[in-house]
């Protein structure tokens, strides 16, 4: 696999809702796991909710808002795309 593909376009916004996700920290900076928002964000992305969400960068320079509904586009397109490498 390609180690630059998640680096790029749609890929990049999954990278950061993945870091949005699992890689919360707490006031004090140790790493804190949120179950029930951990949950909640995997319906709303299921669901393609309108909701938007705010994702920043890990050099904290960029902030991307972008819609639940976009996010699925960019796992569903992705899949795909996995799925058809791994057929040819």
């Amino acid at each position: 696999m390609d180690p630059s593909w998640s680096e790029t376009g749609d890929r990049y916004l999954l990278k950061l809702f993945r870091d949005y996700l699992f890689h919360q920290v707490a006031e004090s900076g140790a790493p804190w796991v949120d179950l029930a928002h951990i949950v909640a964000c995997l319906n709303k992305l299921e669901a393609g909710s309108s909701e938007k969400v705010c994702l920043v960068s890990r050099d904290e320079q960029s902030v991307l808002v972008v819609s639940y509904r976009d996010l699925k586009n960019c796992f569903d397109g992705a899949f795909s795309e996995i799925l058809s490498a791994s057929l040819t």
